[in-house]
């Protein structure tokens, strides 16, 4: 019996979607999680495709991870579940792509051990980035509530839409907000230490459906989810970090997504970079069919990303 694959999609744009899709035909189970914040009217989804409730989602805010264990358990009888991005497009055809996510024991994640410091508790990010050369040692010593319009880093646009503000008067109330803020959550005690690794890894992943069911318990515990609730981009840690020390001798793949970079757009020559990575990486992000029409229409013209 052919092994069953979960596609979980995290989506915040519609625009993309129909084009993954397509490239991935209906030879997987697919369930998607679209951010409550988007406009889903027009968007009609094929029959093998469940969306589930939705949630607002906002980066590094704990949402992120409360979308993605949604998926994790709508899916948890499947055999294989690969977590990817609305914004993303496979580079294999939906046969080739099924054999390479149910080859025997082939965990794909991201696994990289944070090195700890527990003097960044209360730093500002810009220093400790100066210091380590690398923010993630940071995240795992200081509280933040990003899941807030007013609080997210990458927030200022909306909160001045969504208090119909002048950007100027906008960023006043974000700093005043961000500062009585972080002087509540720097009173907080520390984390505790309940795992014996820090580890980092982008959010992207293949994994075994045993691998998740034992998972999601672990992550719902009430002292995992606590530990996770204020962290800085949950989402990059808290999977990688419970799988380590559930499973301390894991050695995995590296994560199946390739990404090229801040700003670039996913078109052909992007696509044919990807490959040229390896056999491991099976999906490439971020596909924007208006800035990349070529590919946009080989896709509708049934042809391989």
């Amino acid at each position: 019996m052919a092994r069953r694959v979960a596609i979980l999609v995290l989506a915040h744009l519609t625009a993309p979607l129909p084009f993954l899709l397509r490239a991935l035909g209906d030879r997987f189970d697919v369930y998607l999680h679209l951010d409550a914040k988007t406009d889903a009217g027009g968007l009609v989804l094929p029959r093998h495709v469940t969306a589930i409730a939705r949630r607002e989602v906002h980066w590094g805010g704990w949402s992120m991870m409360q979308a993605t264990m949604d998926l994790m358990a709508a899916a948890r009888d499947h055999d294989v579940l690969a977590l990817v991005s609305g914004d993303s497009l496979p580079l294999l055809a939906p046969d080739a792509l099924h054999a390479a996510l149910t080859i025997p024991g082939a965990e794909r994640i991201e696994m990289l051990e944070v090195a700890d410091d527990p003097t960044l508790a209360g730093m500002p990010r810009e220093a400790a980035i100066a210091r380590h050369g690398w923010e993630q040692p940071w995240r795992f010593h200081n509280f933040v509530h990003w899941d807030d319009v007013l609080l997210n880093p990458f927030g200022a646009a909306a909160a001045a839409r969504h208090f119909d503000l002048a950007a100027g008067k906008a960023d006043w109330l974000r700093g005043a907000a961000q500062r009585l803020v972080a002087e509540a959550l720097s009173a907080l005690p520390p984390r505790p230490r309940l795992f014996p690794r820090l580890v980092y890894g982008t959010q992207w992943w293949a994994l075994a459906g045993e691998t998740v069911a034992g998972l999601l318990p672990e992550l719902t515990r009430p002292e995992v989810t606590a530990y996770f609730r204020f962290f800085p981009v949950p989402d990059e840690h808290m999977i990688h970090t419970v799988l380590a020390a559930r499973q301390p001798g894991l050695v995995a793949r590296r994560s199946p997504m390739w990404r090229s970079g801040d700003g670039a757009v996913l078109d052909r020559a992007a696509i044919r970079r990807a490959r040229r990575q390896g056999g491991d990486i099976l999906f490439a992000r971020k596909f924007d069919p208006a800035a990349a029409p070529a590919l946009a229409a080989a896709i509708l013209a049934g042809k391989r990303p």
